[in-house]
């Protein structure tokens, strides 16, 4: 008769856990290499608390299954090894001997009693059992093992940065964690206990959740959901028992109809204390794997009010894809806006999209031309199986391979097909409902609104950015007589920018500081920027007022906000003796100290109303005697050496 005690249900719980994640993993499809090798770590956790439990029942002969019992950690440890190098695609040439370590351990373990002497159940049902000094040896041998999956864990862990793989690594070094730790007791006074069996329970239900919540292993969710269940069923189950044998064992009552009345009642007042407890539980499994995990009302809400108030395509099309990817938990998305010019669809957000995926899909692509005429959604299904889409040519059957889409949402404005929103697959694997579809439909038709008013802006925008830069050639002439002075400072600035290695969005806005550098002189009057006799002090302050008027009308640029600081500075000086605010050293953006020294020369060899200009070697030495007080030295440096190899 078995004696029931936490020494025998703790390890009958956990062989129900490994034996239901076991047959579900064992069930799921493909079963590739890495769900196998995971499949015998679950199988030698399974034979672990089995054999415990059947070493402590008192039915059978203790040291048999206290061998196998000592045996199943070591194999667990080799298999968790193999499954972490599967993990990380890793080949390691010694992998042989691990196999024929695995081979010795069993034999040794099974088969002799070099390394277990003996093992049998005390009266008092407490197991006691003896090893040799080679356990230290072989069982050694394992855990380097499992230290180095640890080790390679925790690196990957660090390395990724992805955050669902992240999470994935994450609960597989807290399990291996308590692993290791738990088994150690086994070499201890406690290891009469089964608190490693306990430990490697909870292990269970952490690599059972990371399987459902994190996909740990892609396995499809009725499995998922299945296995939930089972592990619910479980420890309901336990807890059941577990109640109503402690609750008979504290009354002490042995036999007779008090038994069973106890037991009745027990079971009643149990039953609904963990009723309620079930049902929320398969509520949550519900909610999580077959509801739907979002509100489409209060998506579609929150994006017209986020979208209304914004005017730049890029800010829409990104606010766009992290709410629908975030709603609808999908692997992938991308939205395509047409260009008017030369009429393509171009990628303009991505969310963990193939870095192959195509930059552009032509306007005669089978795609387009599908959704220009009809405003229902295009499926994955539709693109195999109906005739229209069989004559797509190879390229364009390879792009769709690479974008891995299952829905294309139209956005159509006004009859027109302004922009595409491509959804990958569900991370849980499930197919997009009929609701899915009718809600990103009537999300498309908002996004299409949103998205064309954003290109109108886009267009506005670029004919304002071209009337920006026309009065600046405009105010060269009004103050030095040609109209590319602008265009030299900027193309030299530039050159400069790329001697000091700055990056390519730091050189491009050295470049539009140098050209919009002096835009502020829009607001003053001719009089004072052409007259031929020294400015009075008045008229100087109004001067200096034109870098603060020139960052102030780009500011309100979105494409050109960005330079606007650069324009602002770029008549400080390096000992903060310059304008319009005095600051000083590195407080001057490195871009306008880079505008200031080529404007800098550039003023005193052009010709200007109220001075003669100076030779190129007199400003040259002008600019070299000032390295350090009014200008940046290694700018300076910098600007003499794309000096020497041009001219301004």
């Amino acid at each position: 008769m078995i004696s029931w005690s936490i020494t025998t249900i703790i390890p009958l719980i956990a062989s129900i856990i490994y034996g239901g994640l076991f047959v579900i993993v064992l069930l799921s499809v493909p079963l590739n290499r890495q769900r196998r090798i995971f499949v015998v770590y679950l199988f030698s956790m399974l034979i672990w608390s089995t054999s415990a439990f059947m070493t402590v029942s008192g039915l059978v002969s203790v040291l048999p299954w206290f061998r196998i019992m000592s045996t199943a950690p070591i194999l667990m440890m080799i298999a968790i090894f193999f499954f972490v190098q599967e993990i990380f695609a890793k080949k390691r040439t010694w992998t042989t001997w691990i196999v024929l370590y695995a081979m010795i351990t069993t034999v040794l373990f099974l088969g002799t009693n070099l390394v277990i002497k003996s093992a049998s159940l005390a009266e008092d049902s407490t197991l006691v059992y003896e090893f040799s000094n080679w356990v230290y040896l072989i069982a050694g041998i394992g855990y380097a093992l499992i230290v180095i999956s640890q080790i390679e864990l925790i690196q990957g862990l660090k390395e990724t940065d992805n955050p669902l793989q992240r999470t994935r690594l994450q609960y597989l070094v807290i399990g291996l964690s308590i692993t290791i730790l738990a088994s150690l007791v086994n070499f201890t006074p406690l290891g009469v206990y089964p608190i490693d069996i306990a430990a490697n329970g909870i292990t269970a239900i952490l690599i059972a959740y990371s399987i459902t919540r994190y996909q740990l292993l892609e396995i499809r969710v009725v499995l998922r959901a299945g296995l939930l269940y089972t592990i619910m069923t479980t420890l309901l189950g336990a807890m059941y028992y577990l109640i109503i044998y402690f609750s008979i064992y504290q009354f002490n009552l042995l036999s007779g109809q008090s038994v069973l009345s106890i037991s009745i009642l027990i079971a009643l007042l149990t039953s609904l204390t963990l009723t309620p407890l079930r049902n929320r539980f398969q509520s949550v499994i519900d909610r999580v794997f077959y509801r739907q995990r979002y509100n489409a009302g209060l998506m579609l809400e929150r994006l017209s009010e986020a979208t209304a108030s914004m005017l730049h395509l890029d800010q829409i099309t990104s606010v766009i894809l992290d709410e629908v990817t975030e709603t609808l938990f999908t692997n992938h998305a991308a939205i395509y806006v047409k260009k008017n010019s030369p009429g393509n669809y171009k990628l303009i957000a991505r969310h963990n999209l193939n870095p192959k995926a195509p930059a552009v899909l032509r306007s005669d692509h089978p795609i387009i031309r599908q959704l220009s005429s009809s405003p229902n959604i295009i499926t994955r299904f539709d693109l195999y199986n109906l005739p229209t889409y069989r004559g797509i040519w190879a390229e364009e059957r390879e792009d769709l391979e690479i974008l891995q889409m299952d829905l294309f949402i139209p956005l159509q404005a006004k009859g027109e097909l302004v922009g595409i929103l491509g959804i990958g697959p569900k991370l849980s694997r499930q197919e997009y409902s009929q609701e899915d579809q009718r809600t990103l439909t009537t999300l498309g038709n908002q996004m299409a609104v949103a998205v064309e008013n954003a290109r109108l802006y886009e267009e506005l925008e670029k004919t304002f950015v071209e009337t920006v830069v026309a009065l600046a050639n405009a105010i060269d002439l009004r103050d030095t007589y040609t109209s590319n002075h602008s265009q030299q400072i900027a193309t030299m600035a530039r050159e400069v920018a790329r001697q000091l290695e700055l990056s390519a969005q730091e050189i491009e806005a050295v470049y539009w500081g140098g050209l919009l550098h002096d835009i502020g002189k829009i607001g003053i009057p001719d009089s004072i920027l052409q007259k031929p006799a020294k400015l009075d002090e008045s008229e100087w302050n109004l001067i200096k007022t034109h870098p603060k008027l020139g960052a102030d009308l780009v500011a309100k640029i979105h494409k050109l906000e960005h330079i606007a600081p650069l324009i602002e500075f770029s008549h400080e000086r390096f000992d903060g003796t310059g304008y319009p605010h005095g600051v000083k050293g590195d407080e001057i953006p490195i871009g306008a100290r880079i505008v200031g020294v080529v404007d800098s020369f550039s003023a005193m060899i052009d010709e200007r109303p109220y001075k003669p200009p100076l030779n190129e070697e007199a400003a040259l030495e002008e600019i070299e005697r000032n390295a350090g007080v009014l200008y940046d030295p290694k700018v300076v440096q910098a600007f003499f050496r794309v000096y020497n190899s041009t001219s301004i």
